[in-house]
């Protein structure tokens, strides 16, 4: 009898193909999904937002982030992307329990949405990746205007992305509802193409 069972896989395990691609003898750009991930929506209650930063603050030792910045701690990321709105990331140890900890610190004061399963996020890293992204995001990537810490919400291309940038290398991360991930992997993929690119599948936690 035929196997049914069904196994989890990410967005974008179908898509990705590991190895060198693009121009011959260059990798300027490194591509990588991030998997092992928790994303929840946070969205402060009326009149709450100074109790929700206070118990953010107390409960993960991290500001609640100003609006187009990010802060991490500890495997967690808050990202503005809205008035009063952050999206939370939780890696590693953090993973697991980020939903509860958010859950016992908040629920009063906010509400917590988990968006694990809707969301793909992409990493894009390596000295050419400001100029990849350059060609279809709406934004200043120069490094004086936008920086290790800094987060926007923005058109790129045909769909909408939450991009930040999480070192000087660069580094940034780009989040999208998971049914235009194949869209943004492909975009990335075109615009790093001329400078030699390489996705990273070592990280990828989820068997295809």
């Amino acid at each position: 009898m035929a196997d049914l069972s069904l196994s989890p896989r990410s967005a974008l395990a179908p898509f990705l193909h590991a190895g060198h691609h693009g121009a011959e003898g260059k990798i300027g750009v490194t591509l990588r999904e991030v998997t092992a991930c928790a994303l929840v929506e946070l969205t402060t209650f009326k009149g709450q937002k100074a109790a929700l930063a206070q118990a953010i603050e107390k409960a993960f030792g991290v500001a609640l982030p100003a609006a187009n910045k990010s802060a991490s701690k500890d495997g967690v990321t808050f990202v503005s992307v809205g008035p009063g709105k952050w999206l939370v990331t939780g890696e590693g140890a953090a993973e697991h329990d980020l939903i509860a900890r958010l859950e016992e610190a908040a629920s009063s004061l906010a509400a917590i949405v988990d968006q694990s399963d809707a969301r793909a996020i992409v990493e894009i890293s390596g000295h050419k990746a400001r100029v990849a992204l350059a060609k279809g995001v709406m934004i200043d990537l120069d490094p004086v205007a936008f920086k290790a810490g800094d987060a926007a919400t923005s058109f790129a291309v045909q769909f909408w992305i939450t991009l930040w940038q999480t070192n000087d290398t660069p580094t940034y991360r780009l989040a999208v509802f998971r049914s235009m991930g194949r869209d943004l992997l492909h975009w990335l993929e075109s615009s790093a193409a001329e400078y030699g690119y390489e996705i990273d599948v070592s990280s990828h936690s989820i068997s295809e």
